[in-house]
């Protein structure tokens, strides 16, 4: 983030070497501006760009980047007390939060004590095409692995438990709470904790939750995903095994390749070519009632045991799992079980990216660097 100014009166956004499309940056705030909601209007005219302080975190601004070139420069100027423009909303009702995107309905989180273990479902992209496999389809022609509810987060050997599936003998996540619920303008967050708990309810380790949702337009929307995992006296392993991620995608029938195609981002296509290799992303198109739709998970460079392997399948599933190392690289003795000391934590950090058309129609690559390498930005006086 770049430094305050506290008599700052300009913002200047440079793109660096990729183009920008509804890019969402964080600036450190001035103190003299004020909200939670603002604009800014670029020098020369112009759409003024949407922004937001942060309400947990008030030394930080949210700024929507509509688009600029790679390689441009913009200057923009501060219009505090903006009039209130659509932006994430979020509503809770019957042990869900439904996120509703300028006006539309983007996802919803299910965290109801019945359940496993949380997850996402609907995943609206563009169009209204849902990009996810229905949840509750389960005598419907093709159904498989009832544990691939939508966008989960989940791993088949925690202590030994299996946390993944939803056969006899499974743990699961139990959500035991919101430390906030909050929308706005340009972004809106749920922090959640969750407990993993074994078969026999004993709890594993302590989970934090962040899900970050931004106010883009329906052909290219986005949520964060931060997972921080918190042991207490005793240490945890992650076991080595490819039924796990931790975060994972079952997509629409519809999409499964070789009709739909997956991609990763060192260009190889479909299971042969993506399954158990290491890359930054990877991504899964095809066709949902006629219109082309995708959906990516973005490893970031911060994770540990980046950048990830990829549990990825020509049936619909794709899941980022950085600890099956023995089944990615038979006979290669490698493992890849993974220890949290006592007392510990440790953060996971991913970007789920749904658009319109292939990885290559939406720009995948650009838009992986949009999260990892973003726009700079800098205040400066007049």
């Amino acid at each position: 983030m770049p430094s305050r100014s506290e008599d700052a009166a300009i913002l200047t956004i440079h793109a660096g070497p990729h183009a920008r499309t509804h890019t969402v940056i964080r600036v450190p705030r001035p103190t003299a501006l004020s909200g939670p909601e603002l604009s800014f209007e670029p020098e020369g005219g112009g759409e003024p760009w949407a922004a937001q302080i942060d309400r947990a975190d008030p030394e930080t601004l949210w700024l929507l980047v509509p688009g600029l070139a790679a390689g441009a420069e913009v200057r923009l100027r501060p219009v505090p007390h903006a009039a209130p423009r659509p932006g994430v909303a979020l509503t809770e009702e019957n042990d869900t939060i439904e996120v509703w995107v300028g006006g539309e309905l983007f996802t919803a989180y299910h965290y109801g004590a019945a359940l496993a273990r949380p997850y996402l479902y609907p995943v609206v992209g563009p169009k209204g095409a849902r990009v996810t496999r229905e949840c509750r389809w389960e005598d419907g022609p093709g159904f498989d692995h009832k544990h691939h509810k939508s966008v989960w987060i989940a791993h088949g050997l925690v202590n030994g438990t299996d946390n993944w599936s939803e056969e006899p003998g499974h743990g699961s996540t139990r959500h035991t709470g919101f430390d906030e619920v909050t929308d706005g303008p340009v972004m809106g967050r749920i922090v959640e904790t969750t407990e993993w708990l074994s078969a026999s309810g004993r709890k594993v380790l302590d989970e934090t939750r962040v899900l970050r949702f931004y106010a883009q337009p329906a052909e290219c929307r986005c949520l964060d995903v931060e997972i921080t995992f918190r042991t207490g006296h005793d240490a945890v392993l992650f076991g080595d095994t490819k039924e796990g991620g931790l975060i994972s995608v079952r997509v629409q029938p519809s999409m499964n390749a070789p009709a739909g195609t997956i991609t990763n981002s060192y260009g190889g296509i479909n299971e042969d070519e993506t399954w158990g290799q290491r890359a930054q992303w990877c991504d899964y198109s095809g066709a949902v009632d006629g219109t082309r739709v995708g959906i990516a998970i973005f490893d970031h460079p911060a994770n540990p045991m980046f950048p990830t392997y990829w549990h990825v399948r020509n049936y619909g599933l794709m899941t980022a799992n950085p600890f099956g190392v023995s089944y990615f690289e038979e006979g290669s003795g490698k493992r890849g079980d993974w220890l949290l000391q006592a007392n510990r934590t440790a953060t996971f950090r991913y970007r789920l990216f749904v658009h319109g058309g292939s990885a290559a129609d939406a720009a995948v690559s650009d838009r992986y660097h949009d999260y990892t390498n973003p726009p700079a930005a800098r205040w400066a006086t007049e």
